[in-house]
């Protein structure tokens, strides 16, 4: 089973950057890790990700917007490390996101979620 165990965001400058560490071997054939980022009443939504293979290859990194289903693809900024994942995103790319109340981290393996947290501002 695996259980995020630490989850964190920075906002410094030009970047936005979020954390993520877990416990617990991951099985499958791609990982997903992203943070949804919403406003008060949840009617807008931004989703920063990070994909790979469970071998560690990189796939994608991307930032996604859910009401004009846009989604923009962006070179790899992240640091990996045993049970850590730090990504970098561009703040003009997340925009007024930033500043909107709810950052939730999410681990999705093959598709499905397997665990979440809410990122304490």
């Amino acid at each position: 089973m695996v259980q995020i165990t630490h989850c964190g965001r920075t906002i410094a400058g030009e970047f936005v950057a979020f954390d993520i560490r877990w416990e617990g071997s991951i099985h499958g054939s791609t990982v997903l890790w992203s943070v949804v980022i919403s406003n008060e009443d949840g009617s807008e939504r931004l989703q920063l990700g990070h994909e790979r293979s469970v071998d560690g290859a990189f796939r994608s990194q991307y930032v996604f917007s859910g009401n004009s289903a846009e989604k923009q693809e962006l070179d790899e900024d992240a640091d990996l490390r045993d049970g850590e994942l730090t990504v970098r995103y561009p703040a003009s790319i997340v925009g007024v996101a930033v500043e909107w109340p709810v950052w939730k981290a999410v681990l999705t393996v093959d598709g499905e979620d397997v665990d979440s947290q809410v990122i304490s501002l």
